[in-house]
């Protein structure tokens, strides 16, 4: 049986390899085969091979992407994960959003789920995405600010 410990050095080892590396071999060999993932992309399917689509859509909207670990807690079969993405909308914020060239900072929080054999099993995350478009002046002025 996995420990706490151990399902944390997985979590930190996936941000890290996968999503500011690029290693999607990682995620094909940690994320289990009945994977859900309970925030899938736009469009996207909530199993393993939708979870690593939308990895790899992200290093492809963010070339320069990095995202550090803030904080991690671990208890039982569950990591959280405090972090914050950083990068340059290059290729636009989302698909089907023209880009910006400016820099953004992120937050998230992510719940990772693992079984006994140590396998992610289960995420769900959410991301200060209003904060983030903010920062990109992707938002309407509100009124009486112009």
């Amino acid at each position: 049986m996995a420990t706490p410990e151990e399902n944390a050095a997985t979590v930190r080892d996936l941000i890290q390899l996968v999503l500011n590396e690029g290693d999607m071999g990682f995620a094909e060999k940690t994320l289990s085969e009945s994977y859900v993932e309970r925030t899938p992309m736009p469009g996207g399917t909530a199993d393993k091979a939708g979870a690593i689509a939308m990895f790899t859509m992200m290093r492809e909207q963010t070339p320069d992407m990095h995202i550090d670990v803030d904080d991690v807690i671990s208890s039982g079969n569950k990591v959280v994960v405090h972090s914050t993405m950083t990068g340059t909308d290059t290729l636009g914020f989302m698909p089907g959003m023209a880009p910006t060239g400016k820099p953004f900072a992120m937050e998230a929080i992510d719940v990772f789920t693992f079984d006994d054999a140590g396998m992610n099993t289960e995420h769900y995350g959410v991301y200060d995405m209003m904060g983030t478009m903010g920062q990109l002046g992707l938002l309407p002025t509100p009124p009486g600010q112009d």
